[in-house]
């Protein structure tokens, strides 16, 4: 089985998806933490925005590949972002206009690359959507404390989940993957990977 996770920036995927890992145990799947971005990343506003997410890419699309091939194996695997799949959904809309400006010289580029993401990377047997409240998302984003969050001023544009949330519902429709939308919390991440396995019916 492969299961992915998606929801806002700092809605606790990575955290849930190593907990729900070692629950079941299953190959995990990371995104690098900001400490080991490389400089061009840090440098989003003088190398271009369209640099700093295909590195994001260089790094997400292997994983995702890797669990494919531990799901072929009959294993269990556990990725924290389902972006690559996603984001072609999303991509100029307003709320993400931080993330790639519709005036960016490689916009049209960049939605011609999603496209094709969209149709042929692996998809999961299970999508997982953190949703939680605006008053949750701001404790968790402060308690992680995050430079880029900062600089991006992600807290400003909360409408994004509403969004998100319709891509994983457009995605599991269009590619038969089950979703599950859990109810984000304060709770631990272990607590929210038990409720995971709840929700899919799964009992330890």
């Amino acid at each position: 089985m492969l299961i992915a996770f998606a929801g806002l920036p700092s809605s606790g995927k990575s955290s849930t998806a190593k907990a729900l890992g070692r629950l079941i145990d299953a190959e995990v799947h990371l995104e690098p933490e900001e400490s080991a971005w490389p400089e061009l990343v840090k440098e989003r506003a003088t190398v271009g925005a369209f640099t700093a997410l295909t590195w994001f890419r260089t790094v997400r699309v292997p994983q995702l590949f890797k669990a494919d091939e531990t799901r072929k194996r009959g294993g269990h695997s556990v990725v924290d972002s389902y972006y690559d799949v996603l984001v072609a959904s999303y991509l100029g809309d307003d709320a993400f206009e931080w993330l790639l400006s519709r005036e960016d010289p490689y916009f049209l580029a960049a939605k011609e690359m999603v496209k094709a993401d969209w149709a042929t990377l692996p998809k999961a047997d299970l999508l997982v959507f953190l949703q939680l409240d605006e008053k949750t998302w701001h404790e968790f984003m402060n308690r992680r404390d995050r430079d880029f969050d900062r600089t991006a001023e992600l807290n400003k544009h909360f409408e994004m989940q509403a969004r998100m949330k319709h891509a994983c519902q457009t995605a599991a429709e269009a590619h038969g993957t089950r979703l599950i939308i859990i109810d984000q919390t304060s709770a631990t991440p272990e607590i929210t990977a038990r409720r995971v396995l709840d929700s899919i019916g799964i009992t330890l």
